[in-house]
């Protein structure tokens, strides 16, 4: 594993790209927690993911798309909730679930969904942006432990993790500053593949934020 992050300039983008590309993982901030994200089409990638996690079975992950179309384009249907909430705040910290095209990757599809979101910040979008395609993405932390909102931190938590070595590296912004996310908030989940549509995990959204968008907005069960 890499032990000092890069800067996310052309050089490391670059290199972040090259790993990906050769099945590795990277570590990067977004504007809620660090993300742990890999090639969701490279089973080892995602089979490394699911180690340094600490999950015995498989679980799905978030998809981190480049832009709206990107997302509307791995989704068989896209509601009108889907479109009133994408257009209210994507790019930004909102999940939304949709039923999945045929194509989707199956390491970010459950039960024929898939939960899709694209990145605010300028290290996620520089990425996704050179990648030009999905990337999974899970919090940079061991399951039930807290996701780091610092890379740094994140690289130290997961030091000692199982498959520790496929990360090959962590970015930072090119400035050198790493400005914290909004606490240790993830993004908001709502799934609009339900009807009505389902609050499934609060978060960095306010309930009352999409509810403004989605009054038949039903709460977790």
């Amino acid at each position: 594993m890499t032990r000092e992050p890069r800067p996310a300039d052309r050089a490391g983008i670059a290199a972040a790209v090259e790993a990906l590309s050769r099945g590795r993982l990277v570590l990067h901030p977004t504007e809620t927690v660090v993300s742990l994200s890999g090639d969701p089409r490279d089973e080892r990638a995602v089979a490394s993911a699911w180690a340094i996690k600490g999950y015995a079975t498989r679980r799905p992950f978030l998809c981190l798309v480049p832009d709206p179309e990107s997302g509307r384009s791995l989704a068989a249907d896209w509601p009108a909730a889907a479109e009133r909430l994408a257009g209210a705040f994507w790019p930004g910290p909102l999940t939304i679930v949709v039923s999945a095209s045929a194509t989707a990757p199956p390491a970010v599809t459950a039960e024929g969904t898939i939960a899709l979101r694209p990145a605010a910040d300028p290290v996620s979008s520089a990425l996704l942006f050179a990648w030009g395609g999905p990337l999974f993405s899970t919090s940079a932390n061991r399951r039930g432990e807290v996701a780091p909102i610092d890379v740094r931190a994140a690289l130290l938590a997961l030091a000692s993790a199982p498959r520790s070595d496929a990360i090959e590296l962590a970015l930072i912004p090119a400035t050198g500053a790493e400005p914290p996310g909004p606490g240790t908030l993830s993004s908001t989940i709502v799934d609009v593949a339900a009807r009505p549509p389902r609050l499934v995990r609060a978060g960095a959204i306010p309930e009352a934020s999409i509810r403004a968008i989605v009054p038949d907005l039903e709460l977790p069960r």
